[in-house]
């Protein structure tokens, strides 16, 4: 018994003892291929990894695949091509395009304001400069227009003004130029940031209108009617040279403002009944009337008059205005108000471009062209068609 525990013990020792070695051995053979047992679970490490994620993987593409088969008919279960309903093609609906928003919107206001022809001098400008700005309408009165103006957003650039707002905007304004300051009237509004401020076009388009139809100096001028425009034709008159304005109103009381105006400009001034318009000998060298085209007026003159005095009359529609006829009756010289709408309408763009009226756009003769092609007359205010006619004979 004694000699087989010896024999088991022996064994025993002998078999820790090649455990010991072999694993002794193992350890040198790991340190001399440069692999310690520390990086070597790091390395598992890594590739265990990296299966997770490829198995992570599989599943979402798996899942990707199933969705769309669910949604999506096998090939086996779609109907053959010829039992295929036909899907309807739905037609566009008139108008149902979507519209570009413009950069930039101005508006003309007024009342009545139908019968404006600014929308396509002003479209035919911003189109001629590569502008895609809108312009358009907005009946309003006086009562109305600030709120018409506290209600505009960002987006809005400027406003023409017509009857009966040109004197309303005045104390509305945070700048007034010199020549609405001085008149008590504005035709157009920039709106500048938060500011509003108010200019007067009108003054320097009835005296480049009037220039273009060869008046360019004068010395006596009639003026008909005492509205806000009769102030600016005031000081047009005395801008083209005038020394003596006669102004034939309607009535004398709602006029009397006109006359402090006029000493203020230097000019001497008679204010007087309309029917009292062609008593002077005197004839005048231009008839600027400031009434509305359509009605009949109790300025009468002689065919001498007519036919010496070149008319401009501020109306143009309709047209021709009962002035114009009587003067046409007798072939004398007349000048429409799409010239004055033309001239200052072209001030306006200048100002709604840059700020300033006196700053020239660019391409401006190409500009102005266009505006007038837009209303059909020349630079003289003449008809395109009597203009053709006349370069035709």
């Amino acid at each position: 018994m004694d000699d087989e525990r010896e024999t088991a013990g022996a064994d025993e020792d002998s078999e820790r003892s090649e455990r010991a070695l072999t694993e002794a051995a193992d350890e040198s053979a790991s340190v001399e291929d440069g692999l310690s047992e520390a990086a070597a679970e790091a390395s598992i490490a890594e590739i265990v990894e990296a299966e997770r994620a490829r198995q992570a993987e599989e599943v979402v593409v798996a899942e990707a695949e199933d969705a769309a088969e669910r949604e999506e008919p096998a090939d086996d279960e779609l109907p053959d091509e010829d039992e295929r309903p036909e899907r309807p093609v739905k037609k566009p609906r008139a108008g149902a395009a979507k519209k570009k928003t413009p950069s930039r919107m101005l508006a003309v206001l007024g009342s009545p304001i139908e019968h404006s022809k600014s929308p396509q001098l002003h479209r035919a400008a911003y189109a001629a400069l590569g502008l895609d700005w809108e312009y358009g309408t907005a009946e309003v009165t006086a009562d109305g227009l600030a709120d018409f103006l506290r209600e505009r957003g960002p987006e809005w650039r400027g406003l023409s003004l017509t009857m009966p707002l040109k004197q309303s905007v005045i104390p509305l304004a945070d700048e007034v130029d010199r020549v609405a300051e001085r008149t008590g009237v504005a035709n157009t509004v920039l709106l500048d940031g938060d500011a509003i401020r108010a200019f007067n076009t009108d003054v320097p388009g009835i005296v480049r209108a009037v220039s273009a139809a060869g008046a360019d100096r004068v010395r006596y001028v009639h003026v008909l009617g005492g509205g806000a425009t009769a102030a600016s034709a005031l000081v047009a008159a005395a801008e083209l040279g005038a020394e003596r304005v006669d102004v034939f109103v309607r009535s004398l009381e709602r006029s009397v403002w006109l006359e402090p105006l006029a000493h203020e400009l230097g000019l001497m001034v008679r204010i007087r009944p309309l029917g009292q318009a062609d008593r002077s000998l005197e004839v005048p060298e231009v008839v600027i009337s400031t009434l509305p085209g359509g009605l009949a007026t109790d300025a009468l003159y002689t065919d001498s008059t007519r036919r010496r005095a070149l008319l401009f009359d501020v109306s143009y529609d309709p047209w021709p205005s009962v002035l114009g006829a009587a003067w046409n009756e007798v072939g004398g010289r007349v000048v429409s108000g799409l010239a004055l709408l033309a001239h200052q309408a072209l001030l306006q763009v200048r100002i709604f471009v840059s700020g300033d009226p006196l700053q020239p756009l660019e391409s401006e003769d190409a500009v102005f062209a266009a505006m007038l092609d837009a209303v059909g007359i020349d630079e003289s205010g003449a008809p395109l068609d009597d203009a053709v006619a006349a370069a035709e004979a």
